[in-house]
């Protein structure tokens, strides 16, 4: 009874997602408003070269904090927030198949990684992003149970048909839209001073086409009106 209860609030869950899209992708007149988001740090070195960027531009970002990270190095964490940028959740550890974990194990990685943020930086995240993108019913029933707010993107810079920075800029500037969310990375692999050189490319192209950038919060607000 239990696991039907939860399929439902799933679906229930799914369907008014899949609505706001679809109000969403109606509202021709919205206005050229973007979010970039950054997954998986912080990062000793990847981070403060982020922020540094985007210092320079004045933008405001969302980064999704793995909470192992953010205790492992948080004097970054607190830069993040002290620059005025928003905190979500990416889970404690960044695990493998998490979708197929118990319900308590989903928790326990949910739960932790705010418990840490908030410790390091005095802000609970209100926002959460699967590891990988990877999600089902029991991720996301959790993850509402809990208050949070599911986040995915709708254009990642980080694919392996745009190898270089100038590729990745190329394939965001294509593929932007008004009201998009923006995928890249600042952590976890080496290869991440790909998605450093490829912003400051992504913020003058965007820029350019006359988008202004908001948190992934900002946007959300706008798009419920």
């Amino acid at each position: 009874m239990r696991r039907w209860l939860l399929v439902g609030l799933t679906w229930l869950a799914l369907v008014a997602i899949f609505a706001e899209l679809h109000k969403h992708s109606a509202q021709t007149n919205f206005p050229k408003l973007i979010a970039l988001t950054f997954d998986d740090g912080p990062h000793p070195i990847y981070t403060p070269q982020v922020l540094g960027i985007l210092r320079r531009y004045k933008i405001k970002a969302t980064f999704f904090l793995i909470g192992e990270r953010v205790g492992r190095y948080p004097e970054v964490a607190r830069q993040i927030v002290a620059e005025g940028h928003e905190v979500g959740n990416h889970t404690y550890s960044h695990p493998n198949g998490l979708p197929k974990k118990s319900l308590e194990a989903i928790k326990q990685e949910i739960e932790m990684c705010s418990a840490t943020i908030e410790q390091v930086t005095g802000i609970r995240p209100q926002l959460f992003r699967p590891p990988r993108g990877f999600l089902n019913y029991r991720m996301l029933t959790i993850a509402q149970l809990e208050g949070y707010t599911t986040v995915f993107w709708t254009v990642s810079a980080d694919q392996k048909n745009a190898p270089t920075p100038e590729a990745m800029a190329e394939r965001v500037l294509r593929l932007a839209h008004p009201g998009a969310i923006i995928l890249m990375h600042d952590g976890r692999i080496n290869s991440r001073w790909k998605d450093v050189k490829a912003l400051p490319l992504i913020i003058k192209g965007l820029k350019k086409q006359g988008y202004k950038f908001v948190t992934v919060s900002e946007l959300l607000k706008l798009s419920r009106h």
